[in-house]
């Protein structure tokens, strides 16, 4: 399978020349693809965590304040002091000692973005000993920390109609630019009681997009106990966690949860709409 030219401008799609199969023929096609590409995010000087996302320009800063709040390392965005992205800013195999994984693309192994924090951590959310690497399928959360929910409490008093619900399926599908073009990526947004969208973001890991919009909301100052998140994945205990520690008190999805994902929603106040 050869790669040519990236589509336009879209750093997010790739273009290949595949083979397809139909009714018993053989046939070269062009194909988009999804790409996926590494990012560092380091918190107060010190590298947190290494996440293969999708790059789409202006999402890193979101992604890195979304991972922040929902591994519990801050609560509001008052706390976050700055977040400056770095195209290229952290060169695969150099600085402070590490090895650094590298993404592929036309050019060969490229230098990691990076996304550098500054925040006023949570009482309790000191530095980690070692960074974490990320994958794409894998999940986000620290399971070192536990699901601890000491502390967790959704307050609301927002309500959602059954019709509003029923209608963000179909909302969240048609903004999904780049699962439409590749049929590889993830979505996730965030709506309120009307039915109006406020944010929806894409990405190759289902981690990723919700955190792309806890930090969209986040950074924005929007008040998570009036909004409501959708995505298409499944309710797991990882997921619900994430809404629950970001103050949002209903969660939709395309899919099922597991039963940790309605333990961990239970106890958090998180409804839980699968």
């Amino acid at each position: 399978m050869a790669e040519f030219e990236e589509t336009g401008s879209q750093r997010a799609l790739s273009r290949f020349e595949i083979t397809r199969y139909r009714a018993g023929d053989y046939f070269s096609v062009k194909d988009v693809v999804a790409r996926e590409e590494p990012l560092e995010v380091r918190l107060n000087g010190s590298t947190l965590v290494r996440l293969m996302r999708l790059p789409v320009p202006g999402d890193d800063e979101l992604l890195a304040a979304g991972f922040c709040l929902s591994e519990g390392l801050v609560s509001n965005g008052s706390q976050i002091e700055s977040v400056r992205c770095t195209p290229g800013g952290s060169p695969a195999g150099a600085g402070e000692g590490e090895p650094r994984p590298t993404g592929v693309s036309s050019g060969g192994s490229p230098a990691m973005d990076l996304v550098e924090i500054r925040a006023r951590l949570n009482e309790g959310a000191g530095p980690r000993p070692e960074a974490r690497t990320v994958l794409t399928g894998a999940g986000g959360a620290d399971l070192t920390r536990g699901f601890d929910l000491a502390g967790v409490t959704v307050e609301s008093d927002a309500v959602f109609d059954a019709g509003v619900i029923l209608k963000m399926p179909d909302a969240l599908a048609r903004r999904q630019e780049v699962f439409r073009a590749s049929g590889g990526a993830h979505g996730a947004g965030l709506f309120d009681p009307r039915g109006n969208v406020l944010v929806v973001k894409e990405d190759v890991g289902r981690h990723n997009a919700v955190d792309k919009v806890l930090g969209y909301l986040l950074l924005s100052g929007g008040d998570p106990s009036g909004v409501g998140m959708m995505f298409s994945g499944r309710l797991s205990c990882e997921m619900v966690l994430k809404a629950a520690r970001a103050g949002v008190p209903l969660v939709c999805s395309v899919s099922a949860p597991t039963a940790l994902g309605v333990e961990t929603g239970r106890r958090a106040g998180v409804t839980l709409v699968g």
